[in-house]
């Protein structure tokens, strides 16, 4: 059977397979060691750069996952929800980095070009860097690109893949004039293509399904980065990296990194006690981590607008939210900016709210267009009584008999979500709608509430990214895409989601978003509330690392700082 798009429901950090494995770079500005307090404004990286001459040559940096992975290839099924792009983020890199305003560039490491050579079809040529080898020792090649893509496309279904997208719209891969070059053509034009054109592994993994599949249970796959696994001991839950001694760029500065498996926790309780140097901060702990950085010098929060954001789905396939009217209403009565706040205000940072369907503050051709929906309680009034719900003096309104009650499933065991639920119900309370919040099981809340579209409305994140159209055009449409929870879909704005999926040329995608946005905003089949800060408490030590929106840390450059520079 040929595998399909694979749906991930959660804020999985792999929604975007690929991405979760590219490079990043010190993109912010600043000085680590200055005293000066820190801005609380959420920005796209949450740490300042460090000159290599502070860091300290060698040393262990110590970090914390919450589960190893039962397969340590990114690009296999099991991976839908696992951290092994996080933890193999030292060990990997691709011709394509991310840059901090979600665009990318060529990494000189890996490629000495990657450009589009053709529009009609897409085609884009690579040319590899000659020195960039497997862990092996093998270069890197032409080859490795055509096996790469042929297991990844969905043609050979004994490969276990986690998605096939962006692989199976390749009609061809060519070598080129040597085994340095080659060309991806692609059937149709997107401009997510630098997604699919370097190759993750090596061709004697993509061409052996048994291998792909299952050899990497007790290993990791080769690395092409800086740092190699040295090895994964699943009794103790600890993989151990050390420096790649075939790598070829600038050497990197920590000789050892470890990751250990633990809840957030306990990951939290070993930070206190010395026993880690970083930690990733869920929503849910955010508190504690602000408390534990005020009482130890030596913790710093360090913080970053993150990927996700989070929004109110409104099921339009029946009931009273049939009516955009309705819809608009509840747009109107919202406060978003006070909803944002719930997850900022721990953390000490104004709260940045969401003003675009497909594109997040501080992207690049992100244009804020909240107040198309600007909170307006009197209009939303307005609109209500126009589609017949009255108030009559009563506190919830009615039509015919019947009560405008809605029901809010929501996770039990998510604080953050109940929360900002319990706030939502409260300001369209005030309009005269009655919000029923029922606490579900957190297992059972996609498969028996959002898939089956069994509630009225419905809060939790969606994922944004570098490469974002594809991924949220099918939270639009088609209305059986598996990620479309709104139980509608527009042919007409159809076409423009495909018109900004071709668009190779920024400037005239941004335009076809915006126009987007507008006609999102216009019909609110969802309301985007705010964005999910990043939080990471990181002893005084660290160097280069912390939390980001798009890219990750350059690995070369993180590290300790140096006794003198501490």
């Amino acid at each position: 059977m040929r595998h399909p798009h694979r749906l991930l429901l959660l804020t999985s950090s792999l929604l975007l397979v690929g991405c979760g494995l590219l490079p990043g770079g010190s993109e912010a500005g600043g000085d680590r060691t200055s005293s000066a307090p820190p801005d609380p404004t959420l920005t796209s990286v949450g740490w300042k750069p460090v000159a290599g001459d502070k860091i300290a040559n060698g040393g262990t940096m110590r970090l914390a996952t919450e589960a190893l992975p039962k397969n340590f290839n990114p690009q296999h099924t099991s991976n839908a929800t696992s951290e092994v792009g996080r933890i193999l983020q030292p060990t990997v890199g691709s011709a394509v980095r991310l840059t901090a305003d979600g665009g990318w560039k060529v990494d000189p490491n890996y490629a000495r070009s990657v450009e589009v050579v053709d529009t009609s079809p897409l085609t884009i040529r690579v040319e590899l860097n000659p020195r960039a080898v497997w862990q092996d020792g093998d270069p890197i090649t032409a080859d490795d690109m055509v096996a790469f893509w042929k297991a990844q496309n969905g043609s050979e279904e004994k490969f276990d893949v986690l998605s096939t997208q962006g692989y199976d719209e390749i009609d061809r891969v060519k070598r080129g004039d040597d085994e340095f070059s080659y060309t991806v053509t692609f059937d149709d034009p997107t401009a997510d293509w630098p997604r699919y054109v370097y190759p993750a592994l090596p061709a004697n993994i993509s061409s052996k399904a048994a291998r792909f599949n299952k050899g990497f249970t007790d290993r990791a796959i080769p690395s092409n980065g800086p740092y190699q696994v040295a090895s994964i001991d699943r009794a103790t839950g600890q993989v151990v990296q050390q420096r790649n001694p075939r790598w070829w760029g600038a050497k990197p500065r920590l000789r050892r990194i470890t990751w250990q498996a633990a809840t957030p926790q306990l990951q939290l309780k070993a930070l206190r006690a010395g026993d880690l140097d970083a930690v990733d901060v869920p929503s849910a702990l955010v508190t504690n981590a602000r408390d534990a950085a005020r009482a130890d010098d030596d913790l710093v929060l360090e913080r970053s607008a993150g990927a996700e954001w989070t929004q109110l789905t409104m099921n339009g396939a029946a009931g009273p939210l049939k009516d955009v009217r309705v819809r608009r209403a509840i747009a109107l009565a919202l406060d978003r900016k006070a909803i944002a706040a719930t997850m900022t205000t721990p953390i000490g940072s104004p709260p940045v709210v969401q003003g675009s369907f497909v594109l997040l503050p501080g992207q690049r051709g992100y244009v804020d267009q909240s107040d198309l929906i600007a909170p307006d309680p009197a209009e939303a009034a307005r609109l209500l009584d126009k589609a017949g719900w009255q108030a009559d003096g009563e506190s919830v309104r009615t039509r015919k008999g019947t009560s405008l009650t809605l029901d809010m499933p929501v996770p039990a065991q998510s604080g953050s979500n109940r929360a900002r639920a319990k706030l939502i119900a409260t300001q369209l309370a005030a309009v005269g709608i009655e919000v029923d919040v029922q606490p579900v099981p957190d297992e059972d809340f996609f498969d028996t509430k959002i898939i089956p579209l069994d509630f009225d409305l419905a809060t939790f994140t969606h994922q944004g990214g570098a490469f974002p159209v594809v991924d949220a055009k099918s939270q639009f449409y088609p209305i059986d895409s598996g990620q479309n929870f709104t139980g509608m879909e527009d042919d007409d704005l159809a076409r423009d989601w495909d018109k900004a999926i071709a668009a190779l040329e920024d400037t005239e995608r941004f335009r076809i978003i915006k126009v987007l946005d507008r006609r999102l905003f216009r019909d609110v089949p969802l309301v985007p509330l705010g964005v999910v800060p990043q939080v990471t408490v990181v002893r005084g030590a660290v160097a280069n690392y912390g939390p980001a929106q798009f890219i990750d840390p350059d690995w070369t450059r993180v590290g300790l700082l140096s006794p003198s520079n501490r």
